[in-house]
């Protein structure tokens, strides 16, 4: 084969390498690695099938051999590219002088491929050095899986925070995890690193915040136990972690465990349920003294807002409640909610309706009940919408009632579809020859528990609920003013320390508004923090017993919602009032006031009134934490 024709025939083959090259890599766009590799590969085949004909037409034997180790100097810049260019002098091919443009190029940018492969396999221990850099300056966010609720979480600390460090702490190779999820970590500029989230180490010069939220609460717990015995001995406060649950050992543990830092269990149906209550108050839904709640199933989630609906459906004298649950296995639920609540059903008149939603008994028990607050909580998004419109279609909607709340996934969802749930009227124009519609009016099906919501302000003293709760805790403990002493991270530690206060007080927090509209109340953010209507009707002796009556029965119900049951007088035990291993109380309700009064020598009433009594202090404390200020205003009409 003549010289000439090698020529062509190695630039043919170059082509080929070049568009195989490319195409891989656009195959492989999502993964930075892969391309580079792909193209270091690439563009080092091309150097040896180039260079290949500047040995061969000189007759070297081994031309293939040396064309390899010249490939191979240049991709560590140690080729002699003079002399290999020189080889092409002389001929008369038409594209010599671009043959060699190329070949030049190429053993230019081979090193920078070469630097970049090396850097590809080593991404980890360099993503890890920055990550130490980084973290030296600033707080840092660390995540132990990648999964909707991390990026959500994730994606709302990059809203709220400028350039923060996010790290996704996991044990997978990031050629493991999906394209989508990769996309969203790069867009809000966080890092991957393949760890065990208590190997990452740093120092605790700023705060460092650990979200374990897998879907195996026992991989939480295992971590979360780890990082407290590597944190423990540390008495720092620099050191937060919040840990999704769905069982009760974690709370457990974290309730005999003294925490010397922040710990946050995240139960999600928890926080799903007290943010529909706080978002759409149940006393809003009262009509003609009368409350009526439908939860339409009783998955995790469902019964979660049965226990929560119950406790927040105290509205005082004139108000009467009922609560309604319909489910495919109604038996089954009622049943797990006796294990789970036991003797709250028959307290607070929560009836359980066995029906299947697609046939004709569901109809028959929507006949029998007329509800003024409606909860759809399925198992999928198509479902919830389509009973939440037969449902609507059946009751139709007066004076703003049934409200009906539909649990959505997320905020796209709600964004696109719940806005279009309208009907119209249409008639047919012959001037236009088009169809014209009337708006009749919307379905009005409001949205909860989408995980942006959900895992949004999931720091303390990041809502205004999360300040309140802290708030309360710390006045029960006579804190009255956030000062030099009493600062925000005291505060958040005093919340911090036992796990059973932290639960109540977040309850109290959810009752607060409602409290307040049994006095005519509400809050408002105006900047303002003007609490002189809500002392003047603390003044009132009425008011208090008002409040007071319905604080106790809102804490009853809580509490028998958390397992709790009566403890006997004949049980009480060097003046204890509780057995919280039997979770057992003997103040659930007022029938052994009196008697308590003499076996203790407490006075319950001045007790039951102090954090009524507290509300003032709790908005302001609330206040301070939050940065911006609540004012108590008569509820505007």
């Amino acid at each position: 084969m003549s010289d000439k024709a090698i020529i062509i025939l190695c630039s043919v083959i170059a082509l080929v390498i070049l568009a195989a090259s490319v195409t891989f890599a656009v195959l492989g766009r999502r993964n930075l690695k892969r391309i580079v590799r792909i193209l270091g590969a690439g563009v080092f085949l091309m150097l040896v099938v180039m260079i290949f004909p500047s040995y061969s037409i000189q007759g070297e034997p081994f031309a293939l051999g040396l064309a390899l180790v010249q490939s191979m100097c240049a991709m560590l810049l140690n080729a002699d590219a003079g002399a290999i260019l020189s080889a092409f002098d002389g001929y008369t091919l038409g594209f010599i002088e671009f043959y060699k443009a190329v070949v030049l190029a190429l053993l230019i940018i081979a090193p920078l491929f070469t630097v970049g492969i090396t850097l590809s396999f080593f991404s980890d221990k360099f993503t890890r050095l920055l990550y130490r850099i980084r973290a030296a300056f600033k707080p840092t966010y660390l995540f132990s899986e990648i999964n909707e609720r991390t990026l959500c979480a994730a994606e709302d600390i990059a809203r709220k925070n400028k350039k923060p460090v996010i790290v996704f702490a996991v044990r997978a190779d990031k050629n493991d995890i999906d394209a989508a999820s990769l996309d969203r970590i790069k867009n809000i500029g966080a890092s991957v690193i393949n760890d065990d989230i208590v190997n990452i180490n740093h120092s605790l010069k700023h705060e460092r915040n650990y979200y374990m939220f897998c879907a195996d609460s026992s991989l939480n717990l295992d971590a979360g136990l780890r990082l407290y015995k590597k944190y423990n001995n540390a008495q720092t406060s620099k050191v937060n972690m919040w840990l999704y649950t769905k069982d009760e050992i974690s709370e457990v543990i974290f309730d005999y465990l003294y925490e010397t830092f922040n710990v946050r269990l995240i139960n999600e149906e928890k926080l799903i349920a007290q943010r529909l209550v706080s978002d759409y108050p149940l006393y809003k839904a009262v009509d003609g003294g009368k409350l009526s709640v439908l939860v339409v199933g009783s998955g995790n989630i469902g019964l979660e807002i049965v226990r929560t609906a119950a406790w927040c459906s105290c509205l005082g004298e004139g108000v009467e409640s009922e609560l309604n649950v319909v489910d495919l296995y109604g038996e089954k639920a009622q049943s797990a909610f006796d294990k789970m609540a036991p003797g709250l059903r028959e307290k607070m008149n929560i009836t359980f309706h066995t029906a299947d939603i697609n046939t004709s008994a569901f109809t028959e028990i929507l006949n029998k009940i007329k509800p003024t607050y409606i909860v759809v909580a399925l198992g999928n998004l198509n479902r919830n919408l389509e009973t939440s419109i037969y449902i609507r279609r059946t009751y139709g909607i007066e004076n703003g009632l049934p409200h009906i709340h539909a649990l959505v996934d997320h905020k796209r969802a709600e964004e696109q579809i719940l806005p279009n749930l309208s009907v119209s009227y249409w008639t047919f124009d012959e001037k236009l020859m088009k169809h014209t519609s009337e708006l009749i009016g919307s379905l009005d099906i409001k949205p909860f528990g989408s995980y942006e919501d959900t895992y949004s302000d999931l720091r303390i003293s990041a809502s205004y609920l999360d300040c309140l709760a802290v708030a309360h805790n710390a006045a029960y403990c006579g804190v009255t003013e956030v000062n030099d002493r009493n600062t925000p991270a005291v505060l958040t530690d005093i919340y911090n320390q036992v796990m059973f206060f932290k639960s109540f007080s977040d309850g109290f927090a959810v009752s607060i508004p409602y409290k307040l509209h049994l006095l005519g109340l509400e809050l408002a953010l105006d900047g303002e923090g003007n609490t002189e209507l809500l002392e003047a009707a603390l003044s009132d002796k009425k008011n208090i017993a008002k409040l007071r009556a319905h604080e106790n029965k809102r804490y009853e119900v809580f509490m028998r919602g958390q397992g709790w049951t009566d403890l006997e007088l004949k049980d009480i035990k060097q003046g204890r009032l509780g057995d919280k291993l039997k979770k057992k109380n003997a103040r659930l309700d007022n029938r052994f006031v009196k008697e308590l009064t003499e076996m203790t020598g407490r006075d319950f009433d001045k007790e039951d009134e102090l954090p009524l009594r507290n509300m003032p202090t709790i908005i302001k404390l609330a206040n301070a934490l939050y940065g911006k200020s609540y004012s108590v205003r008569e509820i505007k009409k």
